[in-house]
């Protein structure tokens, strides 16, 4: 499944496809997301992790290679983080952000997820995306991840916490079964 929101290329060349992750991106989503661990921006997720929650990532790919990714960390029936938000560091300014963190929303939208929310140290991105700042207090299930993580030595940089109340926008259209045709019957003459 291809999602609708493909970016447009100046340059003529083919843009890159928005889908949702398959077994075969794991290995590069977890390069990508990696990379940016080690510089304490993300949090560090293992290729057991990722390939557990495979149906939860969007990907933004061309030529095979996955240029972004983001995921989706359910909490409850209706509560959900859009996560692990990576771009290839010679992409940035591309769109391909944007473009797959509307993917997740669309998955959200998709599994009746009613609120959604990010932790992020670029403000701007999510305020663009009609995101709007809140306390990391509201999401106690977060809030005793980073605990847990924290008791297990890993250093949390603190970000802004920004929340998304999903509306029926963007849902699929449902689709209208029509009554089928009879079918004439054919007469011998």
């Amino acid at each position: 499944m291809t999602l609708p929101f493909a970016q447009r290329s100046v340059s003529g060349e083919l843009p890159a496809v928005v889908r949702p992750a398959s077994r075969g991106d794991v290995e590069q989503i977890f390069e990508l997301v990696n990379g940016y661990v080690a510089e304490g921006l993300m949090l560090p997720r293992t290729i057991e992790q990722i390939a557990l929650n495979v149906e939860s990532y969007v990907v933004a790919v061309k030529g095979g290679r996955v240029l972004a990714c983001a995921a989706l960390e359910e909490y409850s029936p209706s509560l959900a983080e859009v996560a692990s938000v990576a771009v290839a560091r010679d992409e940035h300014g591309n769109g391909l952000g944007t473009q797959v963190v509307l993917g997740v929303e669309r998955l959200a939208r998709a599994r009746d997820i009613e609120e959604i929310f990010a932790l992020s140290l670029t403000h701007k991105f999510f305020l663009g995306l009609d995101y709007v700042p809140t306390a990391i207090s509201r999401y106690p299930e977060k809030l005793s991840r980073y605990e847990r993580l924290a008791n297990a030595g890993v250093d949390i940089v603190p970000k802004g916490c920004f929340q998304k109340v999903l509306g029926s926008e963007w849902q699929l259209p449902q689709l209208v079964e029509t009554p089928a045709q009879p079918r004439r019957a054919l007469r011998a003459s």
